[in-house]
């Protein structure tokens, strides 16, 4: 079979280009009745935005699948447990995301998983392919073999150091010549698009411009809330995200609890209700706390403490299981280790299907605004902030290529703006 691959910065168009290749594959072969279209990508906010432009393909007619490829392997590793049972493989849990990628990636080198998939699914896209670490890309390599592929990727915006250099492009230009793509579909903007085009070549950026600023903010936080609440005010219609590296510190969330308890500076405007997008991981923390439970706990305890709690979407999940393993498999305790997974998985089915919430002010990581867009993004850059001059480019780039309209920039101290990614040191 074949791979044909695009790579090129933020906004030039690889999703828009995977669905004109899938287009012409489709006018090329069409589908069995059986068969589906097969996307993959690491993160969720990347599988809605696939799931939502797949809709829109001529001649797929809602015939695919957009998941993460955690949740394949998974459904691949449970498919042909006892193949990997037989071949020595212990079957890992459903919340080891890397251990079951490892053991998706073992079973697709074996002839029969390998061609098993392409029964079902002929065409394979893989979306933001930079952030695949080993595991998730060695997924891909066998599925060549039997299947179709179409892949997108851009080594500067993997944002995990970790996964530097990214797995899949050695692999990918021993197969194939990747088109390379230019220019910027996200937004008009000439001083967006110099802004990030400079930071991602190393060179100073400009601080003053109209719809890209950047501005020292010194001191208590009072001065950057100013900066926030005004940016709100002034931004002339359009959603806003408040981005930062790092929360470490206190200096974004310090932000973000004054422009809540306003009115700010001169124009006295606000206050905003700017609320934080947790993680699974502290949303999970935070239910648990709640339930205040021990290692160990009776069914009757846990329905107790669950019991007032069931406003929670999560938390009801939870009840329903509990009751479930009771009248099923007569458990009458359970580890707190099984009740905190179930709560993992439900949260991770929340942020899988569910839309999310159409807030006008939001904040959150850089991390967590990758492959999203917003009308206005004001970056809060703190002390915190890696002490790496690549990794900050890269941080910064992702952040300036989310906004559509305006940029602002507010850094912790006028110091910094003196070094990367800001200035050439």
């Amino acid at each position: 079979m074949s791979v044909a691959a695009f790579e090129g910065p933020a906004g030039s168009g690889k999703t828009h280009r995977l669905m004109n290749e899938l287009a012409d594959a489709l006018r090329r072969r069409a589908l069995a009745l059986h068969e589906r279209v097969l996307a993959l990508t690491f993160m969720h906010g990347s599988r809605r935005r696939l799931n939502a432009r797949l809709r829109d393909v001529r001649g797929l007619a809602e015939r695919f699948e957009a998941t993460t490829l955690d949740s394949f392997a998974w459904r691949l590793t449970q498919r042909w447990r006892r193949l990997a049972v037989c071949l020595g493989h212990t079957l890992p849990a459903e919340d080891a995301y890397d251990a079951t990628c490892e053991l998706a990636a073992a079973l697709l080198d074996r002839e029969c998983v390998r061609t098993w998939v392409p029964l079902s699914y002929p065409i394979i896209i893989v979306d933001e392919a930079q952030d695949l670490s080993h595991e998730r890309s060695a997924m891909i390599a066998p599925l060549v073999q039997s299947s179709e592929v179409l892949l997108a990727f851009d080594e500067f915006q993997c944002l995990n150091p970790d996964l530097l250099p990214i797995a899949i492009e050695d692999w990918v230009r021993k197969r194939c010549q990747p088109t390379v793509l230019e220019g910027c579909h996200r937004t008009d903007d000439a001083e967006l698009i110099d802004a990030a085009r400079a930071v991602r070549e190393g060179r100073a950026v400009s601080l003053n411009d109209k719809r890209f600023k950047v501005a020292p903010t010194p001191g208590r936080p009072n001065l950057a809330a100013t900066y926030v609440a005004n940016a709100i005010a002034w931004r002339k219609g359009g959603d806003m995200a408040v981005l930062t590296p790092s929360r470490q510190g206190g200096f974004a969330d310090g932000v973000v609890t004054c422009v809540g308890t306003g009115p700010l500076g001169q124009h006295r405007n606000g206050p905003y209700n700017i609320e934080w997008e947790s993680s699974d991981e502290q949303e999970r923390n935070a239910l648990w706390a709640k339930l205040a439970l021990g290692d160990r706990c009776t069914v009757d305890d846990a329905l107790a403490a669950v019991g007032s709690h069931r406003g929670q979407p999560a938390i009801r999940a939870l009840q329903e299981w509990i009751i479930r393993q009771r009248r099923t498999r007569g458990l009458r305790e359970f580890a707190a280790a099984d009740l905190r997974r179930q709560i993992s998985r439900a949260l991770s089915l929340r942020r899988r299907y569910a839309q999310r919430e159409q807030n006008l002010f939001k904040a959150m990581t850089i991390q967590q605004a990758k492959n999203r867009e917003f009308d206005h993004v004001i970056v809060l850059w703190p002390y915190t902030v890696p002490k790496n001059d690549e990794q900050q480019r890269r941080l910064l780039y992702n952040a300036i290529t989310r906004a559509k309209r305006s940029c602002l920039v507010l850094v912790q101290s006028k110091q910094m703006l003196e070094w990367p990614p800001f200035a050439v040191r």
